[in-house]
């Protein structure tokens, strides 16, 4: 395959992407670290460097190259899925996502993204793979992900991490000119635990109770991320929210294409992103590029997307009652509304994907000078 000129080093290079033997490609809607996966793709592309993307099981026609797993052990799955990757890229800058033992494998080239806490293998400390493990390069989405990592890999130096945030399209995600609706509450993403969706739930029949009039539209799903295996996610969550909707108390929009995220965050005056745990909060940054003011968890990558006070209110984690109370305090006041979305949308653009491709360009550009 002809190679492209990277046009920031002079360097030619090619790129393959290993995506999580755990997660089914190619669905669209589907969770934030695909669609991650997905625009890595398309900003190599962009740049004219040649990029393949690998994982083990796919949606028909989507543009991967599956490997199938015939080991049913994880550390044996694990080392399977990652060798037969690297026999088919030996001459590519390689990143794997939350595939960690790609960093013992090849070292000195290749790049481990992490989307959520992984931990690195068992064996990662043994003598003879120490050294591997500590040469390779981490990448994390936010400073929070980085830290919780070397926390609990403390002999991993600080020098072989990196933290680039995830980027938003900006000519996609933006102010549109009508349709909000000033009660209107927007919620989107997997109806799990480790979204909150339950605090949400308790949350609004405190917020309904103070503003009758108040709207919560949720769109997404208990399957919007694909795995290879049932997630194991309790029915019970649905059934709720489904109860609720019932009531007249919310609206269930269901799953939503990413082509039509921009025209939901543009129905709504606000946003909340109830987390319990989150390495970013991709949902969090497309809202407020569409001027919407944020209600979310003070966790993660969101405490350093939303500044609190400024661009939306950030409010203690499992606590329904706060985060009811957030709420009643945006929709009681439109001033305050009107100044939290206009520094939304400011601070929105300090995560442009132009700056998100430029710092991932150049570090893949830098493992592959290394070889």
């Amino acid at each position: 395959m002809k190679a492209a000129l990277h046009q920031r080093s002079g360097k030619r290079f090619e790129v393959a992407l290993l995506a999580t033997r755990l997660s089914v490609l190619g669905h669209d809607p589907c969770g934030g670290s695909e669609v991650v996966l997905w625009e890595d793709r398309e900003i190599l592309r962009n740049a004219g460097i040649p990029v393949r993307v690998y994982g083990r099981a796919v949606w028909e026609g989507a543009p991967v190259s599956t490997l199938p797993i015939h080991t049913r052990f994880p550390l044996i799955s694990s080392l399977e899925y990652c060798g037969r990757f690297l026999l088919q890229e030996r001459g590519s800058a390689v990143m794997s996502y939350n595939e960690p033992t790609i960093a013992g494998l090849a070292p000195d080239h290749a790049i481990v993204r992490f989307d959520w806490s992984t931990p690195l293998p068992k064996y990662w400390k043994l003598p003879g793979w120490l050294g591997r493990f500590q040469r390779a390069l981490y990448l994390f989405p936010s400073e929070s992900e980085r830290a919780l990592f070397l926390s609990l890999h403390p002999l991993i130096p600080s020098s072989s991490t990196v933290v680039i945030p995830n980027g938003i399209d900006l000519n996609v995600f933006h102010p549109a000119a009508n349709g909000r609706v000033a009660t209107r509450v927007g919620f989107a993403g997997q109806w799990s635990e480790r979204k909150g969706f339950a605090q949400l739930l308790d949350a609004w029949k405190m917020v309904r109770e103070q503003v009758p009039a108040a709207e919560l539209h949720i769109a997404g799903g208990t399957r919007l991320w694909k795995g290879v295996s049932s997630s194991g996610e309790p029915r019970e969550i649905a059934n709720q929210a489904e109860k609720m909707a019932n009531r007249g108390l919310l609206r269930i929009l269901g799953e939503r294409k990413r082509s039509e995220m921009p025209a939901f965050w543009n129905s709504v005056s606000l946003a909340v992103v109830p987390s319990l745990y989150e390495p970013f909060g991709l949902v969090a940054l497309e809202a407020m590029a569409c001027g919407v003011p944020i209600v979310a968890s003070a966790v993660g990558g969101l405490k350093e997307i939303v500044v609190d006070g400024e661009c939306g209110l950030l409010v203690p984690p499992n606590d329904p009652r706060k985060l009811a109370d957030a709420l009643v305090t945006l929709l009681g006041s439109e001033p305050l509304r009107r100044r939290l979305a206009e520094a939304a949308r400011q601070r929105a653009q300090a995560f442009s994907i132009e700056r998100r491709s430029g710092a991932l360009i150049d570090l893949l550009a830098g493992r592959t000078e290394m070889r």
